[in-house]
């Protein structure tokens, strides 16, 4: 199933080192189905993250495919890379590109460039790497995290329900 990735901004008061408050307008990723999800699970994401008051002030649709995540703790900035894929038309003999977009941790637009290139390692059709670019996502907050692939407290899986029957 593929990701449908929602870019929204957030903007409050935030208090720097030196005690006085700023107003910010950070930028999050997130999977939802829906719009009405993004915004709710945007909101249960900030309410850990900030104190005092905070609204959306933008939640649009994002053109990113994928997100390449990163197990390397220094790899805690967001890079966007426009990545060719690349097919030859059977009619005409010409070639055409197709764009996706990724999201890459890095630590720096060399390193982004390696963890898409070891990514994109598996593809069995040529592609070129068109952009990267740095951005100002704070933070990535995919459909499943942590202990991915469990089943909610509420749900069976279908394996159980088919021994039921059976």
């Amino acid at each position: 199933m593929t990701a449908n990735w929602f870019e929204a901004k957030v903007k409050y008061m935030k208090v720097n080192e030196d005690g006085r408050e700023k107003k910010v307008n950070e930028a999050y990723l997130l999977d939802a189905m829906s719009y009405t999800e993004a915004e709710s699970r945007i909101l249960h994401e900030m309410e850990s993250v900030i104190q005092g008051d905070y609204y959306i002030s933008s939640l649009k649709k994002s053109n990113v495919t994928e997100v390449v995540p990163s197990e390397d703790e220094h790899d805690d900035r967001w890079y966007k890379a426009k990545v060719a894929i690349i097919d030859a038309d059977e009619v005409s003999g010409k070639e055409k590109s197709t764009f996706q977009y990724y999201l890459v941790a890095a630590s720096d637009i060399k390193r982004a460039m390696e963890n898409l290139e070891k990514s994109l390692s598996t593809f069995v059709v040529p592609y070129e790497i068109a952009s990267i670019s740095d951005t100002s996502f704070m933070d990535v907050f995919p459909y499943f995290g942590e202990g991915e692939g469990q089943v909610a407290d509420h749900l069976k899986p279908l394996d159980e329900i088919k021994e039921e029957t059976e």
